[in-house]
């Protein structure tokens, strides 16, 4: 099996495999939930539910066996259902699904579709954390679609997709904060409040070192599929950069300056780049548009403690 799992290969629909598009996506249905009216539509008539409104199939073989299926469903001109993710549970831990969902979205996006949406149910906790990783995000979900789904999930192509949103607030962020750290003093911000905890001057200095590594992440992941990167240990470069003992309002300047080419940088980001995936150290791999949202939100959590031991401004994040 190990042979087979070096040579994945994904190929599209043909009639002869569409036997193995029910074979694999019964096994799971009916082994966590109930086979339903909907799923005998779309698996056991998938020429006509799927392929036969414009949807699209793909297969993942392993040498001769066909071990992972994906679909694409068409709601609408503008979006699409990704539908019936599958792999065989014999080929299950060597990332077939994410190969899988990273060229169904591929294909989603060349097809001109806006948006792609999913249903699912939130004991299925790997694939909900893989879609996340992939720029997914929960949205409210309507009844009567599948009678299992809990859950339901959105990602958006084009002008309306995260490099903006990211971009347009963390612009926001920066320019809000950079006024309130202004009311700090050189002593206050170097004090420790708590013992073997960062000083004010610490927190920020680790949010330039975050923007000085992930700024590079960001670059070298638009220029190949699959970036593997080594990480940084914090608190060396914390103390390394001795941010203890730089000047405070220099240190203000020199996070706003940076981020606010992070915004430029992010801003810019071809769409479709945006599911390049980087993987750091041997932690799982992530897309490029999770890196840039999860950059956001570690600078969030990293403000909130300013905010916490400082206490700043109520509500500030």
């Amino acid at each position: 099996m190990n042979t087979a799992i070096d040579t994945i290969r994904l190929i599209g629909c043909e009639p002869a495999l569409l036997p193995h598009f029910e074979r694999l996506n019964r096994h799971w249905i009916e082994k966590y939930f109930t086979f339903e009216p909907a799923d005998a539509e779309s698996l056991q008539q998938a020429d006509k539910y799927i392929l036969g409104k414009g949807g699209t199939i793909i297969f993942a073989a392993a040498g001769d066996e066909i071990v992972g299926t994906v679909a694409l469903k068409p709601i609408d001109a503008a979006t699409t259902e990704m539908t019936k993710l599958a792999v065989d549970e014999k080929f299950q831990g060597y990332k077939i699904g994410w190969q899988l969902v990273k060229e169904i979205m591929r294909l989603a996006e060349e097809q001109g579709y806006k948006k792609v949406v999913l249903y699912s149910n939130t004991i299925l906790v790997p694939a909900l954390n893989m879609y996340e990783k992939f720029g997914f995000r929960e949205i409210p979900v309507e009844e009567g679609r599948y009678q299992r789904s809990n859950i339901k999930m959105e990602y958006t192509f084009g002008k309306e997709s995260p490099q903006y949103a990211v971009a347009t607030e963390l612009a926001s962020l920066v320019t809000g904060w950079e006024q309130l750290l202004s009311g700090i003093s050189d002593r206050e911000a170097a004090v420790r409040l708590r013992r073997g905890k960062w000083s004010i001057k610490e927190i920020l200095g680790h949010l330039v070192d975050s923007a000085i590594n992930n700024n590079v992440r960001i670059i070298r992941a638009q220029q190949i599929s699959l970036l593997e990167i080594p990480g940084y240990d914090q608190e060396f470069w914390t103390k390394g950069q001795a941010w203890q003992f730089m000047n405070w309002q220099n240190l203000i300047k020199l996070w706003s300056v940076f981020n606010q080419h992070l915004v430029l940088t992010i801003r810019t980001i071809p769409t479709e780049v945006l599911q390049h995936t980087v993987k750091v150290n041997e932690n799982e791999p992530v897309t490029l548009r999770y890196l840039i949202e999860d950059y956001l939100i570690h600078m969030k959590h990293h403000l909130s403690q300013i905010n916490e031991l400082f206490n700043l401004k109520k509500d500030t994040i």
